[in-house]
């Protein structure tokens, strides 16, 4: 059934003959769903004569889906929306699309629920659903856009077949009320709707029912085109403003993307690839124009009707958006016509992409791109003309009443096409509401409009509020500066800073106004010194006022930055910038906690410039010197803490609470600054810190001296969740004693790592809200390789909602390390979810913003789902520890399973995951099925198979780093972006070609008489598809994986065994030198080129040291079941070809195999091995520690040896599963 235009006489869409029968039929039904009892809508549903009319079935529909029986929710759906359904118009061209492909997503997805039996309901049922079943494989390829192979069979004799071979009598009885129910049609209406066509669906009601059930399946694209379609039949103004809504929802599902259109180069070695992983792009931009000309064309039409202010802006934004869109779409399409037209047009990859370009664009050839090209320039030059002349009737309205939104719209249409004098114009023409400072005259606000009540907001449509002084002169400010109107820049800083003295980004805008080339440098430093020293001199605030200091800071460090005179001059220019720094310092330093904050940056460039490169390291210049001895005076001149034999709570009078918490914070800001100083000098570090910095002890006395006299913190009764302002202090230790360990060699640094994480332990015992002490004790933990502790400090964190995004990285990759599997699992699954539903939230709220008129901040919330958490490095990272740990779960650790349940055997791949075992088809499966949506972790499989070398910058990185900004002389190594990335693609590469093997050797025959099998087109498929994700993997690793490294070897054996699957299975087929032998040396030759692969990997691993826990914990998921997994699938392969286990002294192939297991579990045994010295850590109290006692450091290493117990009890029985699985590659015939 086309769904596109035609001249055939259209019936009206069934619906009720009155209002009186609608309510009496309708109502039952709503009540039913209202007490969710969906049985009896079911019922209901299923009367005749109403259940042909939309409105029935759509709610139908809604029942069914709310029941769970969602493949005849979405069946039923079809039926409704695509089954004989044409838009009138135009003759039928021979072009029209079918409906499968206009209708994609819905085909896509009823398909990816449907099993044989559903096929043969589907055709006896005759709704128009022409179902081509896929297998894992063909799935896999479709999303990787490889080309696929879909078997010539009819896909109906298929189902035929299954559907007998799969116990008919049982499945009859179960899908006979089914399909009784699916129908849905009386016997008359099948005779006669078969040539009864239908406008499609334009009633309001029935549309959004049905949308329903869409957006809870995530189907937007649906959506999106069930009320285009509404919109091309002529519908009401409700549909229409519903349609712009869907619309810029289903655009907030296309991931930003960055295509300038130079990405490729014909002439690179991997154009083809770098094109084949341009295609998902290119589909992503086509969608995201779609929905953009959709939402333009409904707004356009919307407006047409209504003559709303608001409808107009709408389609002023939509238009703009369009033609961003459009630049994108032409850039990409312009590289592919370049980048094709100069290759080889015989070489079957080119042919496939050529393809795969004219149907996603809907054009015969390829040279067809550059007229389509031109046709969307010419779009490109009107759309933001028309959105220019569409604004300029909002804000010349005769009464004047213009909003915000309003001016920004018509700002926005000026600056789009470079017209920046004039908007700088209609800026200033702007009639505003005044800044009001603290004091000033309430009645100036002459332009606010006048609100009553909520009531006066809800009625009114679009923003009501009036363009602010303040956003005004920062949008004049930033243009003029683009302009180089320097002067007018400066005057709007002066004013904006006139009432806003601490607002840091203005004192650095009236830099950039001030200190420019034309204006002179000097004679515009010297402007900004006056004005910042006048703004102090003015301040009669209560508080004095940060900002104007610091920037006397910052106009000393642009001297230092640009100094590049004389040394004579450099050499002043360094102790002004000291003077100013110790200035400011000794003004906030007893003030503001924040005061090293401020001062961080400064001393870097102080310490950078004062040190040039290539001098002597272990010199240090005199500025410093003078610097580190000026901290020293001061946190002698602060410290105040008495001997601590005799401390007991002191009681203070507030004067004397207020001196002595001024003095503590001094004396932490100058500990803080004389250890940034010492970790800017690198070799003296340790040297500095002894001459200059208090002893771990007296810092110690002086943070149990402040316990006593500030008051502490009492949640159980109700008390505030603050810090300690000692805290910091400890903070301070904990950095010296890992800086302390990292200098030792490794069997002595245990000790300062014990005595910070003690310390750590009592300072959270005392301050149990403070973030920084739980990060910094997890970093501690992590380091002493107690995993489990570290999980739960950050537990008690209380990370949730977005800061799972954020934060996640500080404890995720080490719950691998430290064998913590399940609980990766459950936190990446977490994360997983968190985008889920963000996605949904943000549409919804985006679409709210939009209809309130706040166009700016719709697109905000929508570019925040697009560029930020769409392509969130997390979220990938997420989805390849899910894939990686599934076969590692571990029953024992789920939650709802209590500590009388406990399960004595843990089994390899027991819940989910591929382990070699008989699950791992239908988990294939199961894989490929739910590997369709964004955000199931196995979409990492189809991010690989579409990502690129260059891809590194594609995903945001939304971690939050300056969490860990106590850091000063220790800093905790993270994974890099880099490493994030190219780590999670190689799994996604890894679990595609585990997929793929499984499904290889599934379709796989066995030969009969010595001969090898015949060859199906299925096989040749699968290990064609095999063949071809190991090449694309190949390519995508070889740069991330290091030479000589145990996970190089590792990729070798894999790929190795990879290439057995395809050379066993298809060999040279079809060719003379084709035979079994060939085929089995060939097998034997990759087997003996893997176990020269592991024999090296084992020989790495071995030279590696001692402390190997971690790396064991690593592998594991990562190398080593993967590689089991892959030896088992091939056994099972061998022994079909009749070269089992037992035959390895009489078959080469199966001796080769035997000898890589063995191999194999002799690494496996030596993982094992090193695994029994993670078990406990030694440790000898002496004198030396006396900062904690002996109870804390015990305290932390029974935590310690708890947490490597728990580890080695997490890694243990999976590594002694397999050793024990492998041995049986020994038994003889």
């Amino acid at each position: 059934s086309a769904t596109m235009t035609s001249t055939r006489p259209l019936a009206p869409r069934p619906g009720p003959p009155n209002e009186q029968t609608s309510a009496r039929v309708l109502h039952p039904i709503y009540q039913a769903l209202d007490t969710h009892n969906y049985t009896k809508a079911l019922k209901l549903t299923s009367a005749a004569p109403q259940n042909e009319w939309d409105i029935v079935r759509a709610l139908r529909v809604h029942a069914l889906g709310r029941s769970g029986k969602r493949r005849e929710a979405l069946v039923l759906l079809w039926e409704v929306v695509v089954k004989n359904v044409v838009l009138p118009g135009s003759e039928d061209d021979g072009l029209t699309k079918k409906s499968e492909e206009v209708w994609s997503e819905l085909y896509e997805k009823i398909a990816s629920i449907s099993d044989a039996n559903d096929l043969l309901n589907d055709s006896s049922n005759n709704i128009g659903l022409h179902i081509q079943q896929l297998d894992a494989v063909q799935r896999l390829d479709t999303h990787a856009f490889a080309p696929v192979v879909i078997s010539s069979s009819n896909a109906e004799s298929t189902a035929k077949a299954t559907a007998t071979s799969s116990g008919k009598s049982t499945s009859a009885k179960s899908k006979g009320k089914a399909s009784k129910s699916k129908g849905s049609t009386t016997s008359k209406g099948k005779a006669t709707s078969k040539n009864v066509f239908f406008p499609p669906v334009t009633d309001e009601t029935v549309l959004n029912t049905l949308a329903v059930t869409l957006r809870l399946e995530g189907m937007l694209d649906t959506v999106s085109e069930m009320f285009f379609q509404a919109m091309e039949s002529g519908s009401d103004e409700h549909v229409l403003e519903e349609a712009v809504c869907v619309h810029f929802q289903a655009a907030c599902d296309c991931t930003e993307l960055k295509i300038t259109g130079d990405e490729i180069n014909a002439s690179d070695e991997d154009a083809l690839w770098k094109l084949q992983s341009h295609l998902p792009k290119l589909q992503t931009i086509l969608n995201l124009t779609k929905y953009y000309e959709r939402m333009q064309s409904s707004s356009l039409q919307l407006a047409k009707i209504s003559s709303e202010s608001l409808h107009f802006q709408w389609t002023a934004v939509s238009s703009l958006w369009y033609s961003e869109g459009l630049q994108q779409l032409v850039a990409i399409l312009e590289m592919f016509h370049t980048v094709l037209g100069s290759m080889d047009g015989a070489n079957e990859e080119v042919k496939h992409i050529k393809e795969s370009v004219t149907n996603m664009v809907g054009i015969q050839e390829v040279n067809e791109l550059s007229s389509k090209c031109q046709k969307m320039k010419q779009k490109l030059a009107l759309l933001p003309r028309l959105a220019e002349s569409l604004s300029t009737r909002m804000v010349s309205k005769p009464d004047g009443n213009v909003s915000e939104n309003d001016w920004d719209v018509y700002l926005e249409t000026l600056l789009v096409q470079g017209k920046k004098d004039e908007a700088l114009k209609v800026l200033e023409a702007i009639e505003c509401t005044p800044m009001l400072m603290d004091g000033a005259d309430k009645s100036l606000t002459g332009v606010l409009p006048l609100i009553d009540d909520e009531n006066t907001i809800e009625t009114h449509v679009g923003s009501i509020l009036p363009y602010t002084q303040r956003k005004k002169l920062e949008r004049i400010a930033s243009l003029s500066l683009e302009l180089s109107r320097h002067e007018q820049a400066e005057e709007c800083y002066r004013e904006l800073l006139g009432c806003f003295p601490d607002q840091w980004t203005y004192w650095l805008g009236l830099v950039d106004a001030c200190i420019t080339q034309e204006q002179g440098i000097e004679e515009g430093w010297n402007k900004c010194r006056s004005y910042a020293e006048e703004v102090i001199a003015n301040d009669t605030q209560k508080h004095s006022l940060r900002g104007p200091h610091l920037f006397l800071v910052e106009l000393a460090s642009l001297k230092v930055k640009r100094s590049n005179g004389p040394s004579e001059e450099i050499e002043q220019n360094l102790a002004y910038l000291r003077g100013e720094i110790c200035k400011y310092s000794e003004k906030f330093a007893p003030l503001a906690s924040c005061c090293f904050a401020d001062i961080r940056p400064y001393l870097c460039i102080l310490s950078k410039a004062s040190c040039p490169e290539g001098d002597s390291g272990n010199l240090i210049s005199n500025d410093l010197k003078l610097l580190l001895e000026w901290a020293k005076v001061m946190w002698s001149d602060n410290f105040q803490a008495v001997d601590d034999s005799s401390q007991s709570e002191v009681e203070l009078s507030h004067d004397e609470a207020r001196e002595r918490r001024a003095k503590l914070r001094a004396y932490i800001f100058a500990i803080q600054f004389v250890y940034c100083l010492a970790a800017e000098c690198e070799q003296l570090t340790l040297q500095l810190l002894e001459e200059y910095a208090p002893a771990n002890k007296e810092i110690a006395l002086e943070w149990r001296s402040s316990l006593t006299y500030l008051p502490g913190v009492a949640p159980k009764d109700g008390g505030q969740k603050e810090v300690l302002p000692g805290d910091e202090l400890v903070l301070l230790m904990s950095q010296n004693l890992q800086k302390t360990a990292s200098t030792k060699a490794s069997d002595s640094s245990a000790m300062p790592l014990l005595e910070a994480a003690a310390l750590l332990e009592e300072a959270m015992d005392h301050s149990p809200y403070n973030p920084h002490l739980k990060i910094a004790s997890m970093g501690v933990y992590l380091q002493l390789g107690a995993s489990h502790r570290a999980l739960s400090i950050y537990q008690e964190m209380g990370v949730k909602q977005i800061q799972m995004d954020s934060c996640a990285y500080l404890i995720l990759p080490s719950l691998i390390t430290g064998g913590l599997y399940t609980s990766a699992v459950r936190l990446s699954s977490s994360i997983l979810r968190l985008h889920s539903s963000t996605s949904k939230d943000i549409k919804d709220f985006a679409s709210k913003a939009l209809q309130n008129g706040y166009l700016f901040k719709a697109r905000e919330m929508s570019t925040f789902q697009r560029a930020k958490m769409r392509p969130s490095l997390q979220l990938l990272y997420s989805k390849g520890v899910v894939m990686d740990c599934a076969s590692l779960l571990n029953a024992n650790d789920f939650e709802e399973i209590s500590s009388g349940e406990q399960i004595s055997s843990v089994k390899l791949g027991t819940e989910k995951g591929l382990c070699g075992g008989d699950e791992d088809i239908v988990r294939s499966e199961q894989i490929a099925i739910d590997s369709s949506s964004y955000f199931n972790a196995p979409c990492v499989i189809h991010e690989a198979a579409n990502a690129t070398s260059d891809d590194v910058c594609v995903y945001s990185d939304n971690r939050d780093m300056d969490i860990n900004s106590f850091e000063i002389l220790h800093r905790k190594q993270h994974l890099t972006q880099t490493e994030m990335v190219t780590d999670s693609l190689l799994k996604g590469h890894t679990h595609g070609l585990l997929v793929r093997a499984v499904m290889a050797v599934e379709a796989a025959k066995a030969p009969k008489k010595g001969k090898v099998p015949k060859s199906t087109e299925e096989i040749a498929y699968r290990c064609q598809s095999l063949t071809r994700a190991l090449a694309k993997a190949t390519h995508c690793s070889l740069g991330s994986l290091d030479a000589d490294s145990i996970d190089e070897s590792m990729w070798k054996v894999f790929s190795s065994l990879c290439d057995v699957i395809g050379v066993v299975i298809i060999g040279d087929a079809g060719t003379e030198s084709d035979t079994l032998l060939g085929r089995e040396n060939a097998a034997v030759r990759l087997l003996e080129a893997a176990v020269l692969s592991v024999n090296k990997a084992q020989t790495s691993f071995n030279s590696g040291g001692d402390a190997r826990g971690a790396l064991v914990c690593q592998l594991l998921p990562n190398c080593i079941v993967p590689i089991y997994t892959m030896i088992e699938t091939t056994a099972r392969l061998f022994s079909l070809f009749g070269w089992g286990k037992r035959k390895r002294l009489t078959k080469a192939a199966a001796g080769a195999l035997a000898s890589l297991a063995l191999s194999f579990r002799s690494l496996v045994s030596d993982l094992l091995q090193a695994m029994t010295t993670h078990r406990r850590v030694e440790y000898g109290v002496s004198n030396e520690t006396s900062l904690v006692g002996e109870d804390g450091i015990n305290r932390v290493a029974n935590e310690i040896n708890q947490s490597r117990e728990m580890t080695k009890d997490r890694v243990d029985p999976f590594l002694d599963q397999m050793r024990i699985d492998l041995t049986s590659y020994e038994e003889e015939e």
